[in-house]
């Protein structure tokens, strides 16, 4: 089993995860901001090019597979979005000497509330990809408003074209053999949260749903070195669809977070 990854540029070495049913590329533009780092964007389980998602995998077990790829990567600064963001919650909580600066968008924190309509809609999905239903059906299913997921993307049509194209090419195996159910089971309880030792940004755009402008809260009051930054314009998938926005804070972080990378390296 393996897991894809794409890199680009020189530099300290970034992990990037991306959201569900997309893969690494989608973070191309934001790259393109940030010279001088080494981004590496990782293919989840189950998308892009990477291995399927395995049932009964649970998010503890993801997050420590994402941990060995850090090191074999050498990257102890990671960016992740939407439910990329629960992935690296974990993998700070469970990996703390792997994580030394995290930056989460659109946060996702497992076992919270979720946005009225997202468990129909995956319910949905999940009967359709069970009856065969293609690609190109789906993704405009999943892509549909409300839940706002995608909504924010209407503004930015050539964006929302791209993604479209790598949401019809997912394969939904892990709605159709319930793999996703073992990541879904988690919950990460306050005391969690408050041992994330990773100097952490947080973004969240202004337009975002109600759940997750009220996990950017919950993040803010409970990890201990957080700070969060609003992105005016923006909705849910924050960082993808205003990245000449968000690429001057998540600079800086990955400023400030370095230092301490090289420190425990040393």
């Amino acid at each position: 089993m393996t897991l894809y990854v794409r890199t680009r540029g020189e530099g300290p070495s970034v992990l990037w995860i991306h959201g569900y049913t997309m893969d690494g590329s989608v973070w191309e533009s934001l790259w393109r901001l940030l010279p001088g780092w080494r981004h590496v964007g990782v293919d989840l389980p189950g998308h892009g090019r990477s291995h399927p998602l395995r049932p009964g995998t649970s998010l503890p077990a993801l997050a420590a597979e994402l941990a060995e790829l850090a090191r074999a990567e050498r990257a102890a600064l990671v960016v992740a979005e939407s439910i990329g963001s629960m992935v690296a919650l974990q993998l700070a909580i469970d990996h703390p000497d792997d994580v030394r600066g995290l930056i989460v968008g659109s946060p996702t924190i497992a076992g919270a509330p979720a946005e009225p309509g997202t468990a129909e809609r995956y319910r949905t999905l999940a009967g359709l990809a069970r009856m065969g239903v293609n690609g190109e059906r789906l993704a405009d299913v999943w892509m549909a408003a409300p839940p706002d997921i995608f909504r924010g993307t209407e503004a930015h049509p050539e964006l929302r074209a791209r993604l479209r194209a790598i949401v019809a090419g997912h394969s939904w195996r892990e709605l159709r053999d319930g793999a996703m159910a073992g990541l879904s089971g988690h919950v990460h309880t306050a005391d969690d949260l408050r041992g994330i030792a990773a100097r952490t940004l947080v973004l969240v755009g202004e337009q975002d749903m109600p759940a997750f402008r009220a996990a950017s809260v919950r993040l803010r009051v409970t990890v201990p070195r957080c700070r969060v930054v609003t992105v005016p314009d923006a909705g849910h998938l924050c960082m993808i669809e205003r990245p000449g926005a968000v690429a001057p804070a998540i600079a800086a972080h990955l400023s400030t977070a370095a230092p301490e990378v090289q420190h425990a390296g040393s």
